[in-house]
């Protein structure tokens, strides 16, 4: 009886947390539906239309663990839904896109976390911290700081290139972001700061993170080394359409692996970063063993 009580609760629970969710959905459906098409038609954003999936992934696979100690506690999930829904009214006021746009998305994250708080209680959000704050990703980040970023990595692909031409003995100059090669000159563009695969190096890092690793410095380290990881992926598609073009076939520099290669190329990235977390998890292993052995000493002693 008890069982079907706690399970009856547990139903009630599920039920009124996806009628807050969807009551989020509807008051934000203008923002919503403007986030959808700014994801779809700016390849900077492109990432956030896979934000959610990843969230949903781990609250379902997590669930258990999640919800062992569900209770409503309405004391914080109502204030930070209310806090929700200001925001989500001042994002309508007389704003620029981008900033409506990011008020409004950050007030749909609040309403949701809210709702799960109001449902499951602080326990469980502590639980769920990883995939609730992932969703906090879907907020466009500013213009500005994304133009600095795609600048960061344009100079630093452009450096790497360079260093790799040297290494593989072609003769180049580098004039800022131009390289003259053979017979032909080629540009470091914006365009080719391979910002959308860096942000997918991103998510992929942060996800293989929480499934493989089990230490805040380890997955730390993943993600400061996603940049560079980013500019070495990009410095090699440059340096092969490049060589490809002057050595081969100029259709190479104008064709579709230099359009259309982005996928291809990912796999580098993946190739970096695949090894460098199996290596910090036997580091967090190691370390975990050190510690055991000292601590096992210390006892005997």
């Amino acid at each position: 009886m008890t069982s079907a009580k706690a399970l009856a609760r547990f139903t009630s629970r599920q039920r009124l947390f996806s009628v807050l969710c969807a009551l989020a959905v509807l008051v934000s459906w203008p923002s919503l539906k403007a986030l959808v098409e700014l994801s779809l038609h700016d390849e900077r954003y492109t990432y956030i239309l896979v934000i959610p999936i990843i969230s949903a992934f781990f609250l379902y696979s997590e669930a258990d663990r999640i919800c062992r100690d569900a209770r409503y506690c309405p004391a914080t999930g109502v204030p930070l839904m209310l806090l929700g829904f200001v925001l989500l009214f001042l994002s309508r006021m007389r704003l620029s896109f981008s900033e409506s746009l990011t008020i409004a998305a950050g007030a749909m994250v609040l309403l949701w976390i809210g709702a799960f708080i109001l449902c499951y209680g602080a326990t469980s959000f502590r639980n769920a911290r990883f995939p609730l704050l992932f969703l906090l990703l879907i907020v466009p980040i500013p213009s500005a700081i994304l133009d600095r970023a795609v600048a960061w990595l344009q100079v630093g692909s452009a450096e790497l290139a360079y260093l790799l031409f040297r290494v593989t003995g072609v003769p180049i100059l580098k004039h800022g972001m131009v390289m003259s090669l053979p017979g032909v000159d080629i540009e470091v563009a914006p365009q080719c700061s391979g910002i959308r695969s860096t942000m997918a190096l991103f998510l992929a890092g942060a996800v293989l993170s929480r499934l493989l690793l089990r230490t805040g410095w380890a997955g730390l380290v993943t993600i400061l080394c996603i940049g560079p990881i980013g500019m070495f992926r990009n410095a090699v598609r440059i340096v092969c359409i490049s060589l490809l073009g002057v050595y081969v076939d100029r259709g190479f520099l104008v064709g579709n692996l230099h359009h259309r290669g982005g996928l291809l190329f990912s796999l580098v990235g993946f190739a970096v970063l695949i090894p460098l977390v199996c290596l910090l998890r036997r580091c967090e292993r190691f370390l975990r063993f050190g510690r055991m052995i000292v601590g096992g000493s210390g006892a005997g002693l």
